[in-house]
Parts: C-alpha cells; structure tokens; sequence
C-alpha cells in the first residue's frame, strides 16, 4: 500500500491540481491555450492510475457527480446520480469534451476542487 506522501500520490495531486487549475482558467479567460495543460494532466492521472493499478477519483462535478479514472478499462467515467447516468470516455474524448464545457469541476472560491 501506498504511503500519503509518496512521491507517486505527490504527482497524482499535482496532476489533478493542473487539470482544475486549467479547466478553472478555460472558464475564466476562454481565448487562453489551456490544451496542452489538459492533455498532460489527463496522461498523468492515466499513468498513475495504471502504475498503481486502482482506479482514481479525479474530482467532484457540477452540480452533482464525479469523474474517475478506471485503470482496468482504461477509460475516464462521469458518473452523474442525479438523472442516473454514467459516461465512459476515452482520454481524447474527455479532452475535447473539457474543451467543450462539459464534466466541470465542484470549485471553491480560491479555484481548487472542494476535496
């Protein structure tokens, strides 16, 4: 089992950050390149999920739900309670499904999830 402060579980946060933090400011300064900021953060939650073999709660979605990261099928899944559905994604859909507005994260006032 993986210890907290790894420096495994250290990228993992960094990664998921990165994604928000990018994800915050395509909302904000929409005419800003955020693509590649994205793309990394996606591979980099991939990588550790598929390194340590479990699957990665990436963060909560607006208004109600989750994306995770399944490592077995190597798919991202938004799963939304409320009308009950869940979306798998490969890492290029939700890419451009991010780009789109779609899957947006819980924000604080400060810009970072509400983990």
């Amino acid at each position: 089992m993986l210890s907290v402060d790894t420096p495994m579980n250290e990228s993992l946060l960094h990664a998921k950050n990165q994604l928000v933090r990018a994800l915050h400011q395509l909302r904000t300064k929409p005419y800003l390149p955020v693509w590649g900021e994205l793309f990394t953060a996606l591979r980099d939650i991939t990588r550790h999920g598929q390194q340590a073999q479990e699957n990665v709660l990436v963060y909560p979605m607006r208004p109600t739900g989750t994306l995770w990261y399944l490592h077995e099928e190597n798919r991202f899944l938004a799963d939304l309670p409320d009308p009950g559905i869940t979306i798998s994604l490969t890492q290029e859909q939700l890419l451009d499904a991010l780009l789109k507005g779609s899957f947006p994260p819980l924000f604080t006032k400060t810009g970072s999830t509400s983990e």
